[in-house]
């Protein structure tokens, strides 16, 4: 097995190397941020189920979880009795400083599925610059040689689609995590908006 990844690798050139480690980096990327959004959104869906109750939103439960949404509202009591704008204002910075770490690694991501074709394609390019090489220097009587550098160009542009499908599908399950995991985090803003806006309505005991 190893003895046959080698010779892949030695005839698609040093291309190949630079394709499989740009892969692999995406691969580790994509399990890496799975693993990520799946525990921001079993730990938002808690405090999401949290807060729609008639319990007191900003009273920290027993073991309150770190998901973005108790950030979230941690952040909105300090000015949970201010202005409605205030509020507001507050909640729209949260959200501007907390939606883009949970994004993570998903640009990276998109821009290797986005760069893995073009690899592969520039395999191409040099594996044919190979071949037309060998056609000015022998003429067509080294068939040997043409092919090496056809197989160069052929290996190294179905590599790059090879890791470039499962890697675009897998972002777009991702991105389906990412989506719902915003979704929770901008309907908690909401509740706490309103729930805030409640507070400074009800007159003073």
């Amino acid at each position: 097995m190893n003895t046959r990844f080698l010779e892949l690798m030695q005839t698609g050139g040093p291309l190949m190397w630079v394709i499989f480690i740009v892969a692999f980096t995406a691969f580790s990327l994509i399990v890496w941020q799975a693993l990520v959004l799946l525990k921001n959104l079993r730990l938002s869906y808690e405090d999401y189920r949290w807060i729609q109750s008639d319990a007191d939103i900003f009273m920290q439960p027993d073991g309150a979880s770190r998901s973005p949404i108790r950030a979230l509202i941690k952040n909105v009591e300090k000015c949970r009795f201010k202005s409605r704008e205030e509020v507001a204002g507050t909640i729209n910075v949260q959200l501007a400083t907390i939606v883009p770490k949970l994004e993570g690694h998903l640009g990276t991501i998109s821009t290797i599925a986005s760069i893995l074709p073009m690899l592969g394609l520039l395999g191409t390019v040099l594996g044919m610059i190979n071949v037309f090489e060998v056609v000015a220097i022998h003429g067509s009587g080294k068939p040997e040689a043409m092919a090496e550098g056809i197989s160069q160009a052929l290996l190294t542009t179905a590599s790059g689609l090879i890791f470039a499908i499962p890697i675009i599908f897998l972002h777009h399950l991702l991105m389906k995590k990412f989506d719902r995991l915003i979704l929770l985090v901008t309907q908690s803003a909401q509740i706490l908006l309103i729930n805030c806006s409640r507070e400074k309505s009800e007159p003073s005991l």
